[in-house]
């Protein structure tokens, strides 16, 4: 169950990714030039806020279940802080990806509640690129796991 899980939640992270990044250059793009906010806008916002919550729920399970990595690190927290790689996934990497996630829902709420389109888009720019910077200065190149 393990290596189902590891396997989905490491190839989900690029389609969230390229979900981030689509919605980040077309709210930028539209910000820009003015544009309104379509039923394309809201479905790649809608799309990018499932990807993250996807994400965050195999981040979760693997977290505080199934990952044998997690569980070495709970069975002595303390000295799991002083080694750097098991720090970053014990803490580094879920505080990342839970901040990241907040901030595209946070994102998507703000720009729902817009009265304009130029806010909508704004407010999905500003969100979207935190997540993105977020996810990336925090995304594992997983030689822990594989």
């Amino acid at each position: 169950m393990y290596n189902v899980i590891n396997t989905l939640h490491h190839y989900n992270r690029w389609l969230l990714i390229c979900s981030v990044t689509f919605v980040l250059a077309s709210s930028l793009t539209a910000w820009l030039s003015k544009n309104k906010y379509s039923k394309l806008d809201n479905i790649a916002g809608a799309s990018a806020v499932g990807f993250a919550h996807l994400q965050l729920i195999l981040g979760l399970i693997l977290y505080f279940g199934l990952s044998p990595i997690m569980q070495t690190i709970f069975a002595d927290f303390g000295a799991a802080m002083k080694d750097s790689a098991l720090r970053f996934y014990a803490v580094e990497h879920i505080l990342t990806g839970v901040l990241g996630v907040a901030a595209i829902q946070i994102g998507r709420i703000r720009s729902k509640r817009a009265k304009t389109d130029l806010q909508k888009h704004k407010q999905m720019f500003i969100f979207t690129a935190l997540a993105l910077v977020l996810f990336l200065s925090r995304m594992p190149n997983y030689h822990l796991t594989n």
